[in-house]
């Protein structure tokens, strides 16, 4: 009786997840957040430069990171709107940058940290 009832829940669990998201993709949802996304990243990646955690080299990287990720959202919408799979393929690579951002403004490489040593 307890697996039934488990089971159940899990399934309509899974319905209802998977209907708010079907809803939240068709109505603008999805592309709200992955603009707000990407707009964070790019703030994220402006911050760490000013502040010298990235080195020129990094910092371009991490720029052309987002170029392709610009270029993956707008071929998502050449057809109007973006599906699940485009969404999908999209926040992967968001994840991707999400993470070399972090890696890159946390490595020891500075920007212009030779100068700043104590000896």
């Amino acid at each position: 009786m307890k697996k039934i009832i488990l089971a159940s829940a899990v399934v309509l669990a899974s319905l209802t997840t998977g209907a708010s998201a079907q809803y939240w993709n068709q109505h603008g949802g999805g592309q709200r957040q992955i603009d707000a996304r990407q707009q964070n990243q790019e703030q994220r990646i402006q911050d760490a430069r000013r502040s010298g955690q990235l080195t020129r080299q990094e910092y371009q990287a991490l720029e052309a990171e987002q170029a392709r990720i610009r270029q993956l959202e707008s071929r998502a919408q050449r057809d109007g709107r973006v599906d699940g799979r485009e969404a999908a393929e999209i926040r992967r690579a968001q994840n991707e940058a999400g993470r070399h951002i972090y890696q890159e403004s946390h490595d020891a490489d500075r920007r212009g940290s030779w100068s700043r040593r104590w000896w």
